[in-house]
Order: C-alpha cells, then sequence, then structure tokens
C-alpha cells in the first residue's frame, strides 16, 4: 500500500528540534517538506501552499462558500531526539515489521500528518470540494514550544483577519476504560488544556568551607522551600471539562456511585479525595508543581553562595501567573525569582459546534459503543497558539493506543500499528467528507 510507504519514508526523516534553534538540522527539515511536495502531488496542486519562515507548511483548499468560517487541522513535524538503544528497530528507520510502522514519530505527530495528508490526497482524486475553506497548519517546532512555528502561523493568519469555526489538533485518543472503571473503552476530546509555566528559585547564603557551617546554607534553604511547597500543594478543584468527563461516566455506573459522578460539583467533597489518591487523575483537578532541576554546589567541602531550582507549573484554565506567584510566595520571600517561560491554561471549547458533532459522529462510526468525552489535556500542544483565532480547538488524535503504546511516545521503541493508521486515514476523510454533508 503506498500510504505505508509514505508514512515509513517519512519517519526516516531526522526531524529532531531543540530548544537551541542553532543546534537544528535544518537541512532535514527542508528535505521533509520537499518530501512531501513529492509525495502529495494533488494536495500540492490544489491547494494554496505557504511556507512560512522556511520551516512551516500552511496549506488551504478553497472553500465554495465564502461565509462560512473555515476549519483548521494542526499537526508537527518535528520530533524530539532518539537513540537506536532499546529499540527493537532503528529508531529513524520506518521499519515495517509485526504489522506496525517503527520510528520516532510515528505516533507523536507525524502519523496524524501523514495521514491527514493521505486523507486529503484521496478525496482529491475522487474530486473531492469543499463547501468551507479547509486550512492544514504543519510546524516544526511544536517540542520545543512552537513559539517559531505554529506561533509565527497563528500570527500570520491574524494580519490577514483569517478566523476559524473550529480547530483539531493533537491531544486526546482512545484507550481501554480500565482506569476509569468502565468497561467501554473512551475517546478522549481535549476541550482545553493546562498552563505550562517554569520558574526559576535562587537562594543566597555565606560561603566557605564547609567545616563550620551556618545554621542556614543556600542549600538548606532551597530544600525547605522545596520540602514546604511539596507538602502544601495548590487547592483541588474541578474544571467545566472534567465536571462534564465524570457526568459522561456516570451513564455507565449505578447505584451511589452514578448519583455522585451525575452530580460533581454537589459531591466534590467525596469525589475530591478519590481523584487525589492517583498522580494522574490528581493532576485533572489542581495545578501541580514539580522540581525538575536543581543546582548547588562545585566542591564538596565548600558551601556555595548561591544554589537553585526550576519548578514547573501546570496550571488549571482559571489560575492566573499572580496567584502562581503569591502561592510561592506563602512560603517565604527569601528567594529571587526568574520566568523561564510562561503559559496561563486555555480557554474551553463548546459541545454543541458542528464541528464536534462531527467529529464525535466520526469517532462513534470508527469506534463503536465507545464513550466520547471531554477531558483537560495536561500537556501543551500547538493549538495554545491559535486561541485568539477560534473559540473552539478540540485537541483529539484518531488512534487507539494501550498503556505499553502511549509509553513509546517520547520513549524507545515507537511505533504506529497499520491498523490504527489505516483508521485514522478513514476518520480524517469522513470528518472532511461530513463539513460537505453537513452544511
Amino acid at each position: 500500500m503506498k500510504a505505508i510507504k509514505v508514512l515509513q519514508d517519512a519517519l526516516k526523516f531526522k526531524t529532531i528540534s531543540y530548544s537551541d534553534y542553532e543546534s537544528i538540522d535544518y537541512g532535514e527539515f527542508t528535505r521533509f517538506l520537499n518530501f512531501l511536495e513529492e509525495s502529495f502531488p494533488l494536495v500540492h496542486n490544489k491547494m494554496e501552499v505557504t511556507r512560512i519562515e522556511d520551516y512551516n507548511l500552511l496549506l488551504k483548499l478553497k472553500g465554495q462558500k465564502e461565509d462560512l468560517l473555515p476549519y483548521l487541522f494542526i499537526a508537527h513535524y518535528d520530533v524530539v531526539p532518539a537513540t537506536d538503544d532499546g529499540w527493537p528497530y532503528p529508531a529513524f528507520s520506518g521499519a515495517l515489521e509485526e504489522d506496525k510502522v517503527w520510528g520516532r514519530g510515528a505516533i507523536d505527530d507525524k502519523g496524524s500528518l501523514i495521514s491527514l495528508m493521505v486523507a486529503m490526497e484521496q478525496l482529491l482524486e475522487e474530486g473531492f470540494e469543499s463547501n468551507r475553506d479547509i486550512y492544514f497548519a504543519f510546524g516544526f517546532d511544536e517540542e520545543v514550544g512552537g513559539e517559531k512555528g505554529a506561533a509565527r502561523m497563528a500570527a500570520y493568519l491574524k494580519e490577514r483577519g483569517i478566523y476559524f469555526d473550529s480547530i483539531l489538533d493533537e491531544g486526546g485518543a482512545v484507550s481501554s476504560g480500565d482506569a476509569l472503571g468502565i468497561d467501554s473503552d473512551v475517546a478522549v476530546v481535549g476541550f482545553a488544556e493546562k498552563g505550562n509555566t517554569s520558574l526559576r528559585f535562587t537562594f543566597t547564603g555565606d560561603e566557605g568551607h564547609s567545616s563550620a557551617p551556618p545554621k542556614e546554607t543556600s542549600i538548606s534553604k532551597m530544600a525547605a522551600f522545596i520540602r514546604n511547597v511539596q507538602a502544601s500543594p495548590r487547592p483541588s478543584r474541578l474544571t467545566p471539562e472534567v465536571e462534564a468527563m465524570l457526568k459522561n461516566i456516570s451513564d455507565y455506573k449505578s447505584g451511589a456511585e452514578k448519583l455522585v459522578l451525575k452530580n460533581p460539583s454537589r459531591y466534590f467533597f467525596i469525589l475530591k479525595k478519590i481523584l487525589e489518591k492517583n498522580k494522574q487523575t490528581a493532576s485533572m483537578i489542581r495545578t501541580t508543581v514539580a522540581f525538575t532541576m536543581c543546582e548547588g554546589g562545585t566542591a564538596h567541602n565548600v558551601l556555595p553562595r548561591t544554589a537553585s531550582c526550576v519548578a514547573n507549573v501546570r496550571m488549571l484554565p482559571g489560575d492566573k501567573f499572580e496567584d502562581i506567584v503569591a502561592y510561592f510566595s506563602s512560603f517565604g520571600h527569601d528567594y529571587c525569582m526568574e520566568i523561564l517561560n510562561r503559559e496561563e491554561g486555555s480557554g474551553g471549547s463548546s459541545d454543541r459546534t458542528r464541528f464536534y458533532l462531527s467529529l464525535k459522529s466520526s469517532i462513534n462510526k470508527f469506534y463503536p459503543e465507545t464513550l466520547v468525552t471531554p477531558y483537560l489535556v495536561s500537556g501543551g500542544t500547538d493549538s495554545r497558539h491559535y486561541e485568539e483565532l477560534t473559540s473552539n480547538i478540540y485537541r483529539f488524535l484518531p488512534y487507539r493506543l494501550s498503556a505499553d503504546e502511549l509509553a513509546t511516545m517520547h520513549g524507545r521503541g515507537e511505533y504506529l500499528s497499520v491498523e490504527n493508521y489505516k483508521r485514522m486515514i478513514e476518520f480524517y476523510k469522513e470528518v472532511l467528507k461530513q463539513e460537505k454533508a453537513n452544511v
């Protein structure tokens, strides 16, 4: 099948992004974009092609009705670094083995990008025309924040007054409902995402020989600060996305459990205790703080003048940066704070748009008897850069992943099953065809 070969070839490109943009092999990114042009001639002939900042690809299929706001489909083709160590097949081989296509980016996010392109190429072969404009936006630096990718494309669109009815990006997927205690599979569609803020705290103390230490050192101050923060987490609360998810789960329950889940706000004092016991569910109901880096000292017998730590804060939608600053200040002011990056949580989306209903219908077609529900995305996606261009962003990829498959994303042995890949192509074709049918 030609479509499989295209995915295999796409995974051979080492389109690795780095926070230090000077370390990026831009030639590989150019070769990948040229590969797309060669592999999808109809897409590049029928759609308006714009390269923004050389490495971002924006495609537009002109619709027949100018009064309809367009749809935007987002993907990215950069990947995180990988070596062959621990992989059953080389990380950039695109090997087709065991009915799986192996390679870094198979799940995140070249599989989605190539599926979209194959779907559109096949539809155009069939003479497909859209009612509204359809845009594809493919960024080259999502893994490092998207500041030169999605952010630049969003700015380009905003300057031209282009706004969207709805946007679809990566985020949720289909998985077993075991973790939620239900027998059905669950398709979680991200209606909002948490903010991602990183702060560096630097503590100062007396320097000198370790044989005569003062009562407090820079390191002991830092350690006490970390301990106090971890002992007093941010308060838990419900967001609309999590509330909707709990209500949907209630349809699969009975008795008191059904009653509690059907009324999550009323019984949150009960739900909170349950959700806080698991790190995954706890992260859905509170702003989390994780200390990810520490630095201090250069010798085993010397007291360092300074010690620093970095806190990564995943903020619930609705929490403000000022709230987080005040939270840390409640543990004292004996530090200097540096903002490394600052992103608040996103706004929420509607479950009543034509696009979402089409998305839900398509999920039910390819994954029958699956619970489709809104949820809150903990990680960041490129979609946050497009928030000013629409009120409705949905974050979902149409594959079914087991826990083991999910663990390969950014890990070793990443692959996309042929079954998932074929279904993704048909899913995107269905969503695009429903746009034509539903107006």
